[in-house]
Formats: structure tokens, sequence, C-alpha cells
């Protein structure tokens, strides 16, 4: 198992795990809820039923969520189908989302008390998911100048190769001077960097430069963590972010 801890203030806790069998998808909504989020419940001191996690679908829909949405994908069925975004102002309510090899992205305005967290496939980091996250945010009065992003493990640059047709979808969406920063040629190889691409999406919605920032670690790399990559079929691993009372 391991464990990074994203955010962890006065605010806000964050953070990315393995977990301890990677299995936090339930095989139907009546079953009971995996080892691994029983495990994150009793060391985190929050009750199942304040998790949500929604089922995942690499688009750009982004859920409001409260307390009545409490267990959601964890301990019972999931209204919160085909979403990759979540938001909240409501504090002790855990947000998390599965990735082996996309992006957690995790979003705090301390001033207004709202977070979020998305999960960033390459369509969805090029896509509206940013952008529909932050106009969500902002519904619950967060400012784009006041809120933090942070990018956390996912498949680095050196590891995510990609076909020539990925670079022909983003060219509709970024600049040709933007794309020089996004791929790069080795050989006949193309690479992409998802973290770069989440930065110019932020900046593009306002967020400060200055609060934008990510961690180094790859999930391809790394073997403590999961990657679909590398080969790791039917495993993942779990990002959550809550807001302290």
């Amino acid at each position: 198992m391991k464990e990074i801890t994203m955010i962890e203030s006065g605010f806000a806790l964050a953070g990315f795990t393995s977990g301890y069998e990677g299995i936090w998808s339930r095989n139907e909504p009546s079953d009971p809820p995996t080892n691994d989020y029983t495990a994150l419940s009793k060391s985190l001191g929050v009750p199942l039923q304040n998790f949500i996690r929604p089922y995942q679908a690499g688009g750009d829909k982004v859920g409001t969520v409260t307390s009545e949405h409490g267990g959601s994908g964890v301990i019972k069925d999931n209204d919160l189908k085909k979403v990759d975004g979540l938001v909240t102002a409501e504090q002790s309510i855990v947000l998390s989302i599965i990735a082996a090899d996309c992006v957690p992205v995790y979003l705090a305005d301390e001033k207004a008390k709202v977070i979020g967290l998305l999960h960033c496939g390459r369509r969805s980091a090029a896509g509206e998911l940013i952008h529909n996250t932050v106009e969500r945010m902002k519904e619950l009065g967060a400012a784009p100048q006041d809120i933090k992003l942070i990018i956390g493990p996912h498949i680095c640059s050196k590891c995510y190769e990609v076909g020539e047709e990925v670079r022909t979808e983003y060219a509709k969406v970024f600049a040709p001077k933007e794309l020089d920063s996004l791929f790069e040629q080795r050989g006949k190889s193309i690479f992409l960097s998802l973290t770069e691409t989440i930065r110019l999406k932020a900046a593009a919605e306002g967020l400060s430069a200055n609060n934008i920032s990510s961690v180094n670690d790859c999930t391809c790399h790394d073997t403590a963590f999961y990657s679909y990559r590398r080969g790791d079929k039917g495993k993942q691993n779990l990002a959550y972010i809550m807001m302290k009372k």
C-alpha cells in the first residue's frame, strides 16, 4: 500500500492511495463496501455513509453533491452516472474518484469553503470538464482567482505514448504554440503531458499560475501504485478530498 497526502490543513484533507487491494468498485449495487473503502473510512475517522464516488465515464459531466448523496457508489447505488467531477460546499463529505493512470485533480477555495475533485483522462483534460467544474464551484460562491488546483499522481509524459490521432484531436482545442508544450516527439513516438494540458485549461478558466501545482509521482513508474498502461487490470488507486469541520 502507498498513500500520498495531497492537502493537510485546517481547512481540508486530501490524499491519493493504492489501498491494500486496489479494489474500490463493487460488482453489484447491493454488495457490501470493499475492504479498501472500509479501511480508509477507519483511517480517516469518517463513516462510509459520508463517502461519495461517481460512476465515471471519461467525460465532462460534473455533479454538485450534498449529504443526501452520502454513501453513493460506496455502500449504495449511485445516481451520479457518467460523472467525472464532483463539487461540494458541505463539510465532512468525502469526495472520491478512482484512477489507474488518469489524473486526479483536486480543487479548493478556502475563502468560499468549496472543494472539487476530478477524474481527467486525455479527453476530459482537453475537454470541458475543468470549465464545467469551475462553473459549478462559482455557483457555490467560489472565485477562480481563489481556487487552488493540485494535479495528483498520474502517468507522466515520459510514459504516456499516444497516437498521431491524439495530436490531431488536441489541435482542435489548443493553439500551435500550446501543442508544442503538450507533445514531445521521440523518434517515431509521440508523448503527451497531461500535467501541461490541465495547466493550460485551468489558466483559461482564470486560475492563477501561482495556485496551480502538481506532484511528480508517476503511476506507471511507481509500481506501488496501480497502472493500466503497465498492465494492472481491474485495480485502481483512489483520490479523495474533504473539508474539515
